[in-house]
């Protein structure tokens, strides 16, 4: 065989490895020899590069590598479905609290494309070591993830209706309550976002409604129901503690002083209320407990705080301090944790 069939050979060999090297490396931002401005011609490596105009969702991405530009134009679907959204005009009559959940749930939706097979590249090109990738998406094809979490939301949504009057408490029925609230702002999410890709799917608003209506009626008449501890030493001075800690818990929470039918039984007792001298005239205190039980049940809580005050003009100016200081509650942001447990708020 001759030598110059074999250099030849070795020749042609040498062209096919650096062929298939070229090949290999597009993801990384294609090979040496790549023209400034050239056209990607691996752009259609995910399939169908249709896209039909009004139809179709479109990102753009600019990268070192074209993989790169890629991911970033499909984030900037997500964005332009955002956008949508924001110029949406269609309003929905729920409360603060489930829009804001409901704001929190598209934000989660839309962190993540799940169907990146279906994006297409409408133009891919390399110019000066960047990468750009214009990416396209059918709306049709936008909304199929959505529309399987909506499916999937709309049977929990109906489960979670169902254990609402099974709860062996009214804070049982809270607590399914609460979770079934939750369910639907993500059903209000989802629809939102299906809506402005062009599916028209109903909420389960009969069902929301109905669950509303239920529970509303169930915790009617719920409130907190005071009792004061009783002493034989008891003082005017401890009743007016006494009145001045309800009205800073009835600031925040339903108070009821009789008829624990309904709601969560306190026991409030103010004991000791002690005066004595100091250096810089007198100090009076006071012990705050509060007991929680259902009512006529079990006990739920125990919760304590100390108040003192100090006035070097004596005892009586001193009390007057210490009652004032039982009223602004600051020894009450300790127990809001606590009662918020309690509350049906």
């Amino acid at each position: 065989m001759s030598g110059g069939f074999i250099l030849y050979i070795l020749s042609m060999k040498l062209d096919l490895l650096r062929t298939f090297l070229c090949l290999s490396l597009v993801v990384l931002g294609g090979c040496a020899g790549s023209k400034s401005g050239e056209v990607v011609e691996e752009k259609n490596v995910l399939g169908a590069t249709e896209c039909p105009g009004e139809a179709s969702l479109y990102g753009q991405g600019l990268a070192g590598t074209y993989q790169t530009a890629l991911m970033l134009a499909q984030r900037n679907i997500l964005s332009n479905i955002d956008s949508l959204l924001n110029a949406s005009t269609r309003e929905l009559h729920v409360d603060q609290e489930m829009q804001k959940a409901s704001l929190a749930a598209k934000s989660q939706f839309l962190a993540r494309l799940e169907n990146p097979e279906n994006v297409g590249i409408d133009t891919a090109e390399e110019n000066a070591g960047k990468f750009t990738v214009r990416a396209c998406m059918a709306k049709a094809n936008a909304v199929i993830p959505f529309r399987k979490k909506f499916a999937l939301l709309r049977d929990s949504l109906e489960l979670r209706a169902g254990e609402i009057p099974t709860g062996k408490d009214i804070f049982a029925k809270n607590e399914s309550y609460t979770e079934f609230r939750k369910v639907y702002a993500r059903l209000i999410a989802l629809h939102r976002i299906m809506g402005v890709l062009g599916d028209s799917v109903a909420l389960p608003d009969t069902l929301f409604t109905k669950a509303n209506r239920d529970f509303n009626a169930e915790r009617q008449g719920f409130a907190f129901v005071f009792t004061k501890v009783k002493r034989e030493s008891d003082s005017p001075a401890s009743d007016s503690l006494y009145t001045r800690a309800l009205m800073r818990i009835a600031k925040d929470y339903p108070v009821r002083q009789s008829g624990c039918d309904k709601g969560v039984n306190m026991d409030l007792d103010i004991y000791p209320v002690v005066c004595d001298s100091a250096n810089f005239g007198t100090v009076c205190s006071a012990n705050i407990t509060l007991k929680g039980s259902l009512c006529g049940g079990d006990s739920l809580f125990v919760l304590n705080a100390s108040v003192s005050a100090q006035d070097a003009q004596g005892e009586a100016a001193a009390m007057e301090r210490l009652s004032q200081m039982v009223s602004e509650g600051v020894w009450f942001e300790d127990w809001r944790k606590d009662l918020n447990k309690w509350s049906l708020k």
